[in-house]
């Protein structure tokens, strides 16, 4: 399962999606999805209000700005 995929299946458990990330984030959904896509590094700033979004949405810790920070050079990688 790819990072995406887990994100999308913990926000739907909560009944939410990734309007609602990005939204909370303060960011565009176009954008979000850019960066999910592994077509774009976010900046730190960024990664950092996506990965406190995505815990407070998902009523978890295990997201960091990492984890937003590094899709796309996983995806070069391969």
């Amino acid at each position: 399962m790819t990072f995406r995929d887990q994100l999308r299946t913990n926000l739907k458990a909560e009944r939410y999606n990734f309007t609602h990330l990005a939204s909370e984030s303060s960011i565009s959904t176009s954008y979000l999805f850019r960066i999910l896509a592994c077509q774009i590094v976010p900046s730190m700033r960024t990664a950092v209000c996506l990965a406190m979004a995505a815990n407070k949405l998902t009523n978890s810790t295990s997201y960091t700005p990492d984890m937003f920070m590094t899709l796309a050079t996983q995806e070069l990688d391969k």
